[in-house]
């Protein structure tokens, strides 16, 4: 009993006494960590190449081969095809953000989460490392979509439109990784990609990205947020043709999903893991 008081009398006061790491290393902590996510992640096929090959396939099928005359048959003009390239390069961000949950919810079935947090590392690193590697997968899925794009020749947007629409929607990608990061703290890795289907396949096509909705549904593409992520984009990229809401509502929206899908996740990983 008294040796056990003492043990916990030591480690308190080794905590007290314990001095912050430098921010340098702090920063380094966070950058290795990110690094080696990043690393696994593109090391692993059955996650990278589906996202980063599978946007711009699609596109090329859909938005340049299939839909290649759309700007004469729909009556829209020549920019249809900009909101075409809009809708399918924000589903190359979708995509990584809400996939993570199942790496999240391996890890968590696996030890692994249970293993880091054992580790001396920074609070909160291995969830910032995984918004990282959702983004820096989302850069290189969407860049393959710009560059194609941009030589399949059917867009009329300015080069500096196009580098907004990249921005916004790489910086977009968080509030999906914050839903993935729900679903993997909530769920086992065996059901991770069901859950992850269920809300991205929805999402896809009722956010009317790019196909025409039924009208008793066109109402209700303002409840998903991917309708919030291509409006932010194409409204700050000044595309309004087909801007149908401020922009500044569209990124409330998706600020509220980071949020509380967020702080959500990171609370059930640190009460359960």
């Amino acid at each position: 009993m008294n040796s056990n008081i003492a043990t916990t009398s030591a480690y308190i006061d080794l905590i007290r006494t314990r001095t912050p790491l430098p921010l340098g290393r702090l920063l380094r902590a966070y950058r290795m960590e990110a690094k080696f996510e990043m690393l696994s992640a593109l090391r692993t096929a059955s996650f990278a190449l589906p996202f980063i090959i599978v946007p711009i396939a699609i596109y090329l099928l859909f938005g340049v081969v299939i839909n290649g005359d759309v700007d004469q048959t729909s009556g829209l003009g020549a920019g249809v095809h900009n909101y075409l390239f809009s809708g399918f390069s924000a589903m190359a961000v979708m995509m990584p953000g809400i996939f993570i949950g199942v790496i999240l919810a391996t890890e968590r079935d696996s030890g692994l989460l249970n293993l880091k947090r054992s580790l001396p590392q920074p609070p909160g690193a291995t969830i910032i490392a995984k918004v990282l590697m959702s983004m820096g997968v989302s850069a290189i899925a969407l860049t393959l979509v710009v560059v194609a794009a941009l030589i399949a020749g059917k867009i009329t947007l300015s080069s500096t439109q196009v580098a907004t629409i990249w921005l916004v929607l790489v910086i977009g990608a968080i509030p999906f990784t914050a839903i993935g990061l729900l679903i993997g703290s909530l769920v086992s890795a065996s059901a991770a990609p069901a859950y992850g289907n269920l809300i991205f396949l929805p999402m896809l096509w009722l956010s009317g990205l790019f196909i025409p909705l039924p009208a008793f549904l066109k109402h209700w593409v303002v409840i998903w947020p991917a309708f919030h992520l291509n409006q932010l984009a194409l409204g700050l990229a000044g595309v309004e043709q087909f801007t149908f809401i401020p922009p500044a509502l569209a990124g409330a929206v998706l600020v509220g999903v980071t949020v509380i899908c967020g702080g959500i996740a990171i609370r059930r990983l640190a009460r359960v893991g």
